[in-house]
C-alpha cells in the first residue's frame, strides 16, 4: 500500500497525462509547461555536448590524418635515402663507363652496364656539362635539399635533352623515384617502365622491374605484381632485387 502522500504526489505526476488540458488549473499548465521545456532544455544541453564531441572528434581526425601525412613523407624520404645509399654502394662495386663520368659525377649511383649508342660522342666540354646537368638534378634528392618535384622537372629534362646518353637509364630510374616520393605513382610506373624497357642490360633495370611490382601491389593489382616479381627473378636471379622480390612472392602466397 503507498502512504497518502505518496499517492498524492503520483497522481500529481500522472495528472498531466490523465487530465484534458482544458480541465488543468493555471498553475497546472504552468507546471506541465515548464516541465516541457526543461524537457528540451536537457535535449538542448545533450546536443550540445553532442557537437562538442563531434567537434573534437574531427579535431582528432584531422591531427590524426595530418600526422599519417607526415609519417608518409618520412616513410618515402627515408625509402629514398635508403636506396641512394644501397646504388651509392653498388656504384662502388661497379666499374665506371668513362673516366670523365666518374670524375664528375663521384656520389652518383650505379651506372649501367651497356652504354647506348650515339651517333656522335660527345665532346670532353659536352660530356662536363652533361654530368653537370645530372648531377644538379640528382643533387635535388639529397637528404639536405629533399625538391622532389624540382628533381623530377630536371631529370624529365635530361633524358628529353638526352634520350641515348649513358646516364639516360640513371636518370630515368632517378624520375621514378622522384615521382614516387612525390606520390605521383602512376608517372612514377611509367619512369621504370622505360628503364626496363628501354635500357634492359642497365644496372636499374633490376630494382625498376621490382619498383614496378611494389607500385602494381600498392594499387591492390597482386597478379600483375605477382607476374612482375616472378619476372625479376627470371631475368635478373643474381640482382639485390631478385631478393626483394622473392619475399615480396612469400608474402603474396607464393611459393619459389
Amino acid at each position: 500500500m503507498l502512504s497518502p502522500s505518496r499517492s498524492a504526489l503520483l497522481l500529481i505526476c500522472l495528472l498531466p497525462a490523465l487530465t484534458p488540458a482544458a480541465e488543468l488549473s493555471t498553475a497546472q499548465r504552468l507546471e506541465l509547461l515548464e516541465r516541457r521545456v526543461n524537457h528540451i532544455t536537457d535535449i538542448t544541453l545533450q546536443l550540445d555536448e553532442v557537437r562538442r564531441e563531434n567537434r573534437g572528434l574531427r579535431g582528432e581526425i584531422e591531427n590524426l590524418g595530418h600526422e599519417i601525412e607526415q609519417l608518409k613523407r618520412k616513410q618515402r624520404d627515408l625509402y629514398l635515402d635508403i636506396d641512394q645509399r644501397l646504388n651509392a654502394g653498388q656504384a662502388g662495386a661497379a666499374p665506371p663507363v668513362a673516366p670523365a663520368a666518374a670524375q664528375a659525377d663521384p656520389v652518383r649511383p650505379g651506372k649501367p652496364a651497356a652504354v647506348e649508342s650515339r651517333t656522335s660522342a660527345p665532346s670532353v666540354a659536352d660530356r662536363a656539362q652533361i654530368e653537370a646537368e645530372y648531377q644538379a638534378a640528382y643533387d635535388l634528392l639529397s637528404p639536405q635539399q629533399k625538391r622532389y618535384e624540382d628533381a623530377a622537372k630536371a631529370f624529365a629534362a635530361f633524358v628529353e635533352k638526352y634520350p641515348q646518353d649513358e646516364l639516360a637509364s640513371n636518370a630515368r630510374y632517378w624520375l621514378g623515384e622522384a615521382y614516387y616520393v612525390s606520390q605521383h605513382n602512376a608517372k612514377a610506373q611509367q619512369a621504370f617502365e622505360q628503364v626496363v624497357s628501354l635500357h634492359p642490360e642497365s644496372t636499374k633495370a633490376p630494382g625498376a622491374l621490382f619498383k614496378i611490382g611494389r607500385l602494381q601491389q600498392a594499387s591492390g593489382k597482386n597478379d600483375a605484381a605477382r607476374a612482375t616479381f616472378e619476372t625479376v627473378l627470371k631475368d635478373y636471379p643474381d640482382s639485390p632485387a631478385a631478393g626483394l622480390a622473392r619475399q615480396q612472392l612469400e608474402q603474396l602466397g607464393a611459393r619459389r
